[in-house]
């Protein structure tokens, strides 16, 4: 292929391929009084489980579970509760780190540390995201023994960075 193709052909198949990435998405929304809250894209093969004010986004490599929180205006105010937003997965959270970072364009904050899994009690990690849309606050959870929170990690952040008021 010369070089003139090769220049024709290059955005074709990147618009192709864009296209195509699109087309295996599907949307998957966090309902809080039957009304989404926030709306993530996920991939079309990502199983969907939700309750009122709370979504479970699972794939081969993540489980992202989502609560809204409702008791809180503000991410600086649900930073002290992250331990507590979480049990239902993870118990005796300790928090090693705090760090920042944007979510759907506002700030947020990204907790990581370590405890123990709810179901069985075995020790692990976490990392938990808070972030805000629109006027509400939010808390993500990836979980694991060993390192299984660190390989969900960014697939974690790919998806919380789609999310998006309804």
């Amino acid at each position: 292929m010369n070089r003139q193709s090769l220049r024709l052909f290059a955005p074709l198949f990147i618009a192709s391929m864009a296209f195509s990435a699109f087309a295996q998405e599907k949307n998957a929304a966090l309902l809080v009084d039957g009304k989404p809250a926030v709306v993530f894209q996920i991939p079309s093969f990502a199983k969907v489980t939700s309750s009122n004010a709370y979504v479970n986004i699972h794939t081969s490599n993540l489980s992202l579970h989502v609560w809204a929180v409702p008791t809180v205006k503000s991410v600086g105010e649900a930073v002290p509760l992250a331990g507590h937003l979480i049990k239902s997965e993870f118990v005796k959270f300790k928090p090693n780190t705090i760090t920042d970072l944007v979510v759907a364009g506002a700030p947020a904050k990204h907790i990581k540390g370590s405890g123990n899994e709810a179901d069985d009690g075995d020790p692990g990690n976490a990392e938990v995201v808070l972030f805000v849309v629109g006027d509400k606050v939010f808390a993500a959870c990836i979980h694991g023994e060993f390192n299984d929170a660190a390989r969900a990690h960014d697939p974690m952040l790919a998806v919380l960075q789609t999310a998006h008021a309804p």
